[in-house]
């Protein structure tokens, strides 16, 4: 149950992290995005997907941080 307190903040962080790099790709037109999205019948999917696996990435590698550095710590 510890480690679960001490993964989750880090976690939380890198899944608004993976928001946040998404609404920015977006919201900067990167490689015309926005674009794609806003004049596609399913657009509201495909940013869903997009954030959806920038969530995965951005939470996973806060958690892999949190678990690597653990040992770090207590030095």
């Amino acid at each position: 149950m510890e480690l679960v307190r001490y993964v989750l903040p880090h976690l939380l962080a890198g899944c608004i992290g993976g928001l946040v790099a998404a609404g920015g790709i977006v919201a900067c037109n990167v490689g015309g995005l926005r674009d794609l999205i806003f004049h596609s019948q399913d657009g509201p999917l495909a940013y869903a997907l997009l954030s959806f696996g920038f969530v995965v990435t951005f939470g996973s590698a806060a958690i892999g941080h949190a678990i690597i550095s653990i040992g770090a710590d207590q030095d």
